[in-house]
């Protein structure tokens, strides 16, 4: 029986030295043998107060046999020594028959008297019974009590009898014992073919399933011991099969993981010194537009805008691999924040084609106060106005309006809409709809910052016409 396997926080040597070692197995064992011993005593109880009933119903059986033998004396008569032989014969100190319309038949050796504990087996109740068994088991020595009850050689009579108990205590003592013994090879054979099989239904299988934990633990992108699924259909084999799919997706997940956050810290410092070298290109560019060649004035706004999406790429990789900030909540008015992300929305469009139409507008009606982390917020509207425009669309309008305990900030484009395949994966990382002017990464910044409010961004509707974008901060 061994013990079981403990899954802890810790797995130092000194823990698993001192950890206990009565595991599940003897604790099925020893609940077993506890519940069969209970339900032994609940029925030696019942059962030892019918054996001493039947003890008495016995000796007053002998009794009247014993009272019968008068009836061959012609005065209903016997000598002292053969009343004494009657009487020893039939293990009682005295026996008195009452019939009806007959004189009492009586045999004594020791006169009944008052002071006697008397019993009357007709009057007695089941409980009754059991009470007296358990009394007359903590008395010691010689006790003299009367009896009383029927017999079968003489149904309509009432049969007396004295008896010394000791005897019949004896007898019970040695009843007991014989019925403990029986009891105690029956719990421990019942505990041996209960524990037999909850160790192999129960016990194993969880012991299994805990030293899978514990590896995995230990271990938890490690390759792992693949166990061959098991064939059982019950609930332990559902939590078995379930644990190793969770295993296997979550050893996988924590590969991908790792590796993303390698390409993550690696991608931190390409983008540092691809930043620089794109500021450098940046001003090569500049005195390239202040060519006298035609022609190298010419290609000078492709570069410019070639140098500013790879920029831009870098600078939203960074910003996305970058731990989740934690808002500062403060009280400002929103319809202020809206004013200044149009603004800086137009003049990045003045900046890429002076001839670029933007219209950015307000439409929150009176003033709108929020609490939320204005810097965040400012990078969320930045992100989802900068995706309408460079999407093709010429408006933007901004609309909020409270809903039970959320602010719902409405952000709606007159762009050509997002494509359906497209939609379902719009807010994960890398997703340009098809724009190869796009980073992929605007939407999935702004989700982040959206949640880390404890709010949400979702795409409400789209179609030909424009496309309208929610998202919503909590009161």
């Amino acid at each position: 029986m061994a013990a079981d396997i403990i899954v802890s926080g810790t797995s130092t040597a000194s823990a698993r030295r001192w950890a206990p070692t009565f595991g599940l197995s003897w604790r099925v064992l020893s609940l077993v043998v506890v519940a069969v011993m209970t339900a032994e005593v609940l029925l030696f109880l019942p059962s030892l107060a019918r054996f001493r009933v039947a003890y008495m119903e016995q000796l007053i059986e002998s009794g009247t046999l014993a009272a019968l033998a008068l009836d061959a004396t012609p005065d209903n008569m016997v000598t002292d020594e053969v009343k004494r032989a009657l009487l020893n014969n039939a293990r009682v100190d005295a026996v008195v028959v009452v019939e009806t319309n007959r004189a009492k038949r009586a045999l004594l050796n020791i006169p009944p008297s008052p002071e006697m504990q008397t019993f009357n087996l007709k009057e007695r109740s089941s409980l009754g019974s059991i009470w007296d068994a358990l009394v007359a088991m903590t008395r010691d020595g010689a006790h003299y009590m009367r009896v009383g009850g029927q017999s079968m050689r003489l149904p309509n009579a009432m049969v007396w009898i004295v008896i010394d108990e000791l005897p019949m205590r004896l007898a019970m003592y040695q009843y007991a014992g014989t019925v403990l013994l029986l009891s105690v090879m029956v719990a421990m054979f019942t505990a041996a073919l209960l524990w037999l099989a909850l160790h192999w239904l129960v016990v194993r299988p969880l012991q299994n399933l805990a030293s899978d934990m514990t590896a995995f633990r230990r271990a938890p992108e490690g390759p792992g011991t693949e166990r061959p699924p098991t064939k059982r259909n019950d609930e332990l084999g559902i939590v078995d099969r379930e644990f190793q799919n969770l295993q296997r997706e979550l050893r996988a997940s924590l590969r991908q993981k790792s590796r993303l956050a390698e390409v993550g810290a690696a991608s931190n410092k390409i983008n540092h010194d691809l930043r620089n070298m794109l500021s450098t290109a940046r001003l090569l560019s500049d005195r390239l537009a202040r060519s006298d060649d035609e022609r190298t004035r010419a290609l000078a706004p492709t570069i410019l805008n070639t140098i500013d999406r790879a920029a831009r790429l870098a600078s939203d990789a960074l910003e996305y691999v970058r731990d989740h900030p934690t808002p500062r909540m403060e009280e400002f008015d929103l319809s202020d924040l809206v004013d200044e992300v149009g603004v800086a929305l137009q003049e990045a469009g003045e900046d890429r084609d002076p001839n670029l139409l933007r219209d950015w507008r307000d439409e929150i009606v009176g003033e709108c106060r929020v609490t939320a982390d204005r810097d965040l917020l400012y990078r969320v509207m930045v992100n989802l106005g900068r995706n309408a425009f460079d999407a093709g669309a010429t408006e933007v309008s901004v609309r909020a309006r409270a809903r039970g305990d959320l602010m719902s900030i409405d952000i709606t484009d007159n762009g050509p809409g997002v494509p359906a395949a497209v939609a379902s994966q719009l807010f994960r990382p890398f997703t340009t709809g098809g724009r190869a002017s796009g980073t992929g990464l605007g939407l999935a910044i702004a989700r982040d910052l959206v949640r880390a409010h404890g709010g949400d961004i979702a795409l409400m509707e789209t179609s030909d016409r424009g496309s309208t974008f929610r998202f919503t901060l909590p009161l």
